[in-house]
């Protein structure tokens, strides 16, 4: 694992490269997210696929500027990291709202992107979703006595059972850690704030008649424990796999928006390499 820093039009984003020798798969996180989010994923997928993941400008180890948080300018933001490690095409895989990233990048640069894989999410935001993760929202930008006392609420969370490495290591890169032990997330509630004010007037749904090219789409059933508050609902994504041209629709059973990746990512993997495995045409026409 080795890390660098692209300049995306004068903001540096910093990136995780996984290794792998194989096709490039650029990965991009969720709403409060940053890119270890990946690393199971990365880790059963990088000995045959070049595996990224991006930090999102405002998140994690990438610069933090006053403006840009709309998927628009993330969509060109991965462009220029697509550009920065001479790729000319990629397999691209978002969640949450990376996955609503992940669509508007696919419709915008379709030439860029060989084949889209969307876990739990991809349609417009309802209302009921910001009201959901409002709680998750609040903890950014306090100061916590030491990593304990901030990861001790969320351990109690039902969407990070089992806690396990990967999410330690996940809340572990999501925080500075000061020299006094101390810690505070490398985001902050107001850059969150101005992201959901952007997706609530976007119409994220105008980009499924632009997509083009294969598609995978997970769903988490238990998503966030609400029952109407899904980022990816199973009707719309039924729909999609059927609208799209050679794409599959995969309910995870149990399932919510964060085990999906981090239990889950065994039989997350398998269902990746089956559907970058098949011989179907790239493009649909």
């Amino acid at each position: 694992m080795t890390n660098h820093k692209v300049n995306a039009g004068g903001v540096q984003i910093h990136v995780v490269d996984y290794g792998g020798i194989g096709e490039p798969i650029v990965c991009v996180h969720g709403l409060t997210a940053n890119a270890r989010f990946w690393d199971a994923i990365a880790e059963q997928l990088s000995p045959t696929y070049r595996v990224l993941a991006v930090d999102l400008r405002g998140r994690g180890d990438s610069e933090k500027p006053s403006d840009g948080y709309h998927i628009q300018q993330h969509a060109q933001d991965i462009r220029h990291v697509l550009t920065h490690f001479d790729i000319e095409n990629a397999i691209v895989m978002g969640h949450s709202l990376g996955a609503i990233i992940s669509l508007c990048f696919t419709a915008t640069y379709p030439e860029r992107v060989k084949r889209l894989i969307l876990v739990d999410g991809g349609e417009d935001l309802e209302r009921e979703v910001a009201e959901v993760l409002q709680p998750s929202i609040e903890r950014l930008g306090r100061v916590y006595l030491n990593f304990n006392e901030y990861t001790e609420e969320l351990r109690s969370k039902p969407f990070f059972q089992p806690w396990n490495s990967y999410v330690h290591e996940y809340f572990y890169a999501d925080v500075h850690h000061h020299p006094d032990g101390t810690v505070s997330t490398k985001t902050t509630k107001d850059i969150i704030d101005k992201e959901i004010e952007a997706l609530y007037s976007t119409n994220v749904n105008q980009y499924h008649d632009n997509i083009h090219v294969p598609a995978l789409l997970f769903y988490a059933p238990h998503c966030l424990y609400h029952p109407t508050a899904y980022l990816l609902s199973k009707e719309t994504g039924q729909h999609l796999a059927t609208k799209w041209k050679n794409s599959k629709f995969i309910e995870v059973p149990g399932s919510n928006h964060f085990s999906i990746i981090f239990s889950e990512y065994r039989l997350v993997t398998e269902e990746i390499r089956q559907f970058l495995g098949s011989n179907i045409e790239e493009k649909a026409r």
